[in-house]
């Protein structure tokens, strides 16, 4: 077992629509990585392996395809079998799923939950929806139904709709997936949808009532993930928004390659900042091209554990996005800054995506003084960043706005500072 705080599934969507929670109503911190070939190309151990590693590492959940043919451009006519040599449906056809292909799924879904891991299952790849069409109006409910039914009572799940594709012309199948889904299992799991390069599950489907969450892919776009988060995070009705997969680790096909530890971090780093959640990936995740050893031992995926700590030492779902925190620095595009503030004004948390210097206007913390710690995204080393007044509270009438110059720390790749408020007793 991991060193997991213990997470009572299943995963819920909080009262006001921003965030997840436990089936208690603790907030749940998403952090998810990729691994869609996970029930097909991963042998049974390679499987838990993977999974042990990423719990440990504080990965929250974990995306996989159910019926997987070898990712976009590399796909098969019909799903592939898993490492048992077992295929998804029989006759390649989804009204007729192969229980023995389910069984080594069930055993991972278990395997998952005993470590505290959800795993966002994807029902098909988009490929057999909009390109070949082995799914249909026809037999999309059906399939939905049963998958619901199979695992109505495991609680450890949440649907992926899409896969790697838009839906425009196909909706109507989307629709009958889902509304089995939730007919086979009541309503017990949230429901997403998973859309190609650079778009939204929200434009398409926002507003419709089985789509819980939204989820945005932004692939080799990782300057715009700020924007593209707060976008979503600014509809209504309110539902928390998940960047399900950026520019992965080391991939070769990205046009604003190479894809560095740093660009990982800072596609987290931004998508926490607007608002939203962040899903990893690493090239060899989907390509299995390599050992299984490239996949656990990756730097960025690891820096992910620092990310992770980070936010969470805070009351991160009281935190929203809050650019004026900067006066002058704030940057753009690839070295663009971001910050949060807690909605009581005690506490912000900035994240300086550069070697750069900001002027922060701390009085928007409104405690007498405010505390700083840096934080190494890289590494989590900690360093004072000072303490000072911030202006408020002074028995003036007016505020004095405080503003301080801070600097990325030297040798430091990015940063995240963290200013907490305090009234001296």
């Amino acid at each position: 077992m991991s060193h997991h705080q213990p997470v009572s599934f299943p995963i819920k969507i909080s009262g006001d629509g921003r965030y997840f929670t436990d089936n208690r109503g603790a907030p749940f911190f998403w952090l998810g990585d990729t691994a869609w070939p996970l029930f097909a190309e991963y042998t049974p151990d390679n499987a838990k392996r993977y999974l042990l590693n990423r719990a440990e590492l504080g990965y929250t959940v974990i995306q996989g395809v159910l019926a997987w043919g070898g990712g976009t451009g590399f796909e098969t006519h019909s799903p592939g079998p898993n490492a048992l040599g077992q295929v998804p449906w029989l006759d390649g056809n989804p009204s007729t799923p192969n229980d023995t292909y389910f069984q080594n799924v069930d055993a991972l879904v278990e395997f998952a939950g005993q470590n505290g891991l959800i795993l966002g299952m994807l029902p098909i790849w988009g490929y057999y929806v909009n390109d070949v069409q082995t799914l249909t109006i026809e037999n999309a409910y059906g399939y939905g139904r049963w998958l619901g039914e199979r695992y109505k009572n495991t609680p450890n799940i949440v649907w992926i709709l899409g896969g790697d594709r838009i839906p425009t012309g196909f909706e109507q199948v989307t629709r009958q997936l889902a509304g089995g889904l939730r007919a086979g299992d009541g309503g017990t799991h949230l429901i997403t949808y998973h859309p190609c390069g650079e778009r939204s599950s929200a434009q398409f489907f926002h507003a419709e009532g089985w789509l819980d969450f939204n989820m945005i892919e932004t692939w080799t776009a990782w300057p715009r993930i700020h924007p593209s988060v707060q976008t979503d995070a600014m509809l209504s009705p309110t539902k928390p928004v998940v960047l399900g997969e950026g520019a992965y680790e080391a991939g070769p096909e990205y046009p604003l390659g190479p894809i560095t530890p740093l660009v990982v971090r800072r596609q987290a780093w931004w998508a926490c900042m607007a608002g939203g959640f962040f899903t990893n990936g690493h090239n060899q995740n989907w390509r299995m091209e390599s050992n299984l050893d490239e996949i656990l031992t990756a730097p960025g995926a690891a820096q992910m554990q620092v990310y992770k700590e980070t936010i969470t030492s805070r009351a991160w779902w009281q935190m929203v996005p809050d650019q004026c925190m900067f006066e002058a620095g704030i940057g753009s595009d690839r070295t663009l800054n971001a910050a949060k503030r807690a909605v009581d004004s005690t506490c912000a948390l900035i994240y300086l995506s550069s070697q750069c210097h900001v002027r922060l206007n701390i009085d928007r913390i409104l405690t007498q003084r405010v505390r700083g710690t840096w934080i190494n995204p890289q590494s989590g080393e900690q360093k004072d960043a000072g303490d000072y007044p911030t202006g408020n509270r002074t028995g003036s009438i007016f505020p004095q706005g405080q503003k301080v110059w801070f600097t990325t720390p030297d040798f430091w790749e990015d940063a995240a500072l963290i200013l907490d408020g305090y009234d001296p007793a």
